[in-house]
């Protein structure tokens, strides 16, 4: 979801960039602490604020979202000091996004970007609540002074449920919020798969968006609120195609590192298997359910045998041939690893052996189809029968 933005300023030298979409609501948060919560609070007709109310409902919204802007800030700075270079952060309607110019590059670092911002938000509350503990003490509850000590202490207690909120909600385990990318991390560091690791953490994000959806509409059903139900419909929107699109980048990105490896082996490999491989369309991680593979790979890609890779390293070979004796029933329970041919040595064949080598060997391989490896066992590309064709 994209909007127009303006530089509101550079933080140790990261812009802060601030979305048109971004000011409406802080303009509706200021209306309802100013003329809602505050008069609420001091035991007043709603709707009717005082100049003091406005003031402090003011101040209230400023150190909110100042609250937000230290929870992205955090999370880049923290970014910054694992190498990551930082685009900007910008605010939004639906919080904050702090934009990286490339990914983290382990698990641990993963998780000590993502962690950083309910960090940072957990200590802000605790700071909140130690001012509204020594704002108590010094301002004891007086007759005369009640409305502006009331007042005073909504300017404290507020603000440290809001980052106690905010920490909590972003530490629910699914992308795109804080809680999903630590997910991210302890599965890529268990799996040695990102792109699996990103899968599991976008279905738990989907799960929690809809959830989000489901109970704004049961508060407009059965409380008749509708501000509510609209914001949690529209967060639950956003987080859904938020942790989708995380979903297509890592696959795009690891498309793009496949054809970069192949790409980097033709070089200098005139006579060899290199120079008439083909880059492979895609290849299939070993976890993938055999259900998700039919629905979403194989109509898409109509090819008789697919390459089963985890992180760039070969596990097997998926055909259809092997595919078509798995019973329906069983689509759902079985990944590809259970249905694959795992690898040998009669399946794959590396980068650098001569086209004569290849030949022989395609021609003693059932499925007629090779894997292509560099030295380091990555997969580089795919071999045929047409492949040679092509090449003679």
């Amino acid at each position: 979801m994209r909007f127009r933005s303006f530089q509101l300023a550079r933080i140790a030298g990261i812009p802060v960039m601030i979305d048109y979409s971004w000011l409406p609501v802080v303009v509706l948060h200021l209306w309802l602490v100013s003329a809602i919560f505050l008069p609420h609070q001091l035991g007043r007709r709603v709707w009717s604020p005082t100049w003091g109310e406005v003031l402090f409902g003011t101040i209230i919204t400023v150190l909110v979202f100042a609250s937000v802007l230290a929870h992205e800030l955090s999370h880049a700075l923290v970014a910054r000091v694992e190498g990551i270079q930082i685009h900007d952060i910008r605010l939004h309607i639906f919080g904050g996004w702090t934009r990286l110019a490339s990914e983290p590059r382990t698990p641990l670092a993963e998780l000590r970007v993502a962690i950083a911002g309910p960090a940072c938000s957990f200590l802000l509350g605790m700071l909140f609540l130690a001012g509204l503990l020594v704002f108590q003490s010094f301002f004891p509850e007086t007759p005369g002074a009640a409305p502006v000590r009331n007042l005073g202490r909504e300017m404290f207690r507020y603000p440290m449920y809001a980052n106690v909120i905010l920490a909590m909600f972003n530490l629910m385990p699914g992308l795109p919020l804080d809680g999903g990318r630590a997910l991210r991390a302890y599965l890529w560091h268990r799996r040695k798969d990102i792109l699996t690791a990103t899968q599991t953490a976008k279905r738990f994000g989907v799960a929690i968006a809809y959830m989000l959806i489901s109970y704004g509409f049961f508060q407009l059903i059965y409380f008749h609120d509708l501000l509510s139900p609209i914001w949690f419909v529209l967060i639950g929107f956003f987080m859904k195609n938020a942790a989708e699109s995380d979903y297509r980048h890592r696959e795009r990105q690891r498309a793009s590192e496949q054809a970069e490896r192949g790409r980097s082996a033709q070089w200098d490999l005139a006579g060899t298997v290199g120079s008439v491989m083909s880059t492979p369309a895609i290849s299939v991680p070993p976890e993938m359910r055999v259900s998700e593979f039919i629905d979403r790979i194989l109509a898409a890609h109509r090819h008789t045998s697919f390459p089963v890779a985890r992180d760039g390293r070969l596990h097997g070979i998926l055909s259809l041939e092997r595919l078509r004796a798995v019973p329906r029933p069983d689509w759902e329970r079985l990944a590809v690893r259970d249905v694959m041919q795992p690898i040998d040595d009669s399946l794959f064949v590396p980068v650098r052996a001569s086209i004569e080598f290849a030949a022989r060997k395609l021609g003693a391989n059932p499925l007629k189809r090779l894997a292509v490896v560099d030295g380091d066992g990555f997969l580089v590309g795919y071999l045929s029968a047409r492949d040679l064709e092509r090449a003679a």
